[in-house]
């Protein structure tokens, strides 16, 4: 048994709200000494303190009447509370977030891929690391050649023999190295940064084929995992290499979302990912910015992308797939 302080005011908005607090919480209101036994408070479902929120049963209502209707009025809502920023606020942030903004515009582009074709809403991040390097970020393919060569006659020849030396120099009948060497050596496997700013109400004004970008904050991240539940079949069910995947109730939910958003169960199991990809982990600028990093995720994979400042405007110069889950 233990004593817990129950903050009056919270306990009877929760009640007033939700209706669903137990006896002996009640009563807890009028006298916060009395013991209340601590499995009771955890018996509390999360959904209980999230439906003080009108978008959660705004949410579930639409589920229960199967209304689509109602579903994209709720899309509609969040749209409105959390809008992009405006060109005008954006002019009050120093130039390194000004300029995190507009590379992460001109490198976010979910309709290169298939699987946002048919969605009226992209769930965009809403928020953003921002860095800096020493490390040149952009080379040209004869430079990135030259260094690759350099790296491999560095070694001494007890940490590299003769043999897989001329392994991995080898060049094919285009007079090129191997992709295999080329990524095995590459200048960006000991890519280093640092962390300067991080935008923590990241609202980029995102324009992507009319698609309507609504920003996942934390208040509406809770709102749709609290919705969707977590019911999910485990990794390397039917197969080694299947993801874990939603299942049950938690499926059910999943695909009436997906009447206007795409969502995916995490890799792992037991969590949601619900952003629209590509996800920027961060944005690293040269100290010139002229050139930029943006390391990112694309559902169970990612790898980074390389952009280029022309007169102010950043422009995607490669992107690179460089790990799995």
């Amino acid at each position: 048994m233990r004593s817990i302080v129950v903050i009056i005011s919270l306990a009877t908005f929760y009640a007033s709200s939700c209706g669903q607090i137990t006896k002996k919480q009640n009563q807890a209101t009028i006298n916060p000494s009395i013991q209340i036994e601590e499995q009771e408070i955890e018996s509390i479902p999360l959904s209980q303190f999230n439906c003080v929120q009108p978008e959660t049963k705004m949410l579930e209502k639409a589920y229960q009447e199967e209304s689509a209707i109602k579903l994209k009025d709720f899309f509609d809502t969040w749209s409105k509370d959390v809008p992009p920023i405006t060109d005008t606020d954006l002019t009050e942030f120093n130039d390194t977030i000004q300029q995190a903004y507009k590379a992460f515009i001109s490198f976010y582009n979910p309709h290169r891929y298939d699987i946002y074709e048919k969605v009226d809403f992209l769930i965009v991040q809403n928020y953003v690391k921002i860095c800096f390097t020493d490390n040149k970020i952009y080379y040209t393919e004869q430079e990135w050649e030259n260094f690759v060569v350099d790296k491999i006659n560095q070694y001494r020849w007890w940490s590299m023999s003769r043999k897989n030396r001329a392994y991995w120099l080898k060049r094919g009948e285009d007079g090129k190295l191997s992709d295999h060497t080329l990524d095995n050596f590459s200048p960006h496997n000991d890519f280093q940064n640092w962390l300067v700013d991080s935008i923590v109400n990241f609202r980029p004004n995102i324009n992507r084929n009319g698609k309507t970008p609504i920003f996942l904050t934390k208040k509406y991240a809770e709102i749709l995992k609290a919705f969707l539940g977590n019911e999910y079949i485990e990794l390397g069910t039917g197969g080694i290499m299947n993801p874990a995947r939603s299942k049950g109730e938690s499926e059910k939910r999943k695909v009436f979302l997906e009447n206007y958003v795409k969502i995916f169960h995490g890799h792992w199991g037991g969590y949601w990912q619900l952003l629209s990809y590509p996800e920027a982990e961060s944005i690293t600028f040269d100290k010139n910015m002229e050139y930029a990093r943006v390391d990112f995720r694309f559902v169970y994979q990612g790898g980074y992308a390389i952009l280029k400042n022309q007169g102010g405007k950043w422009t995607l110069m490669s992107s690179k797939l460089t790990w799995i889950e």
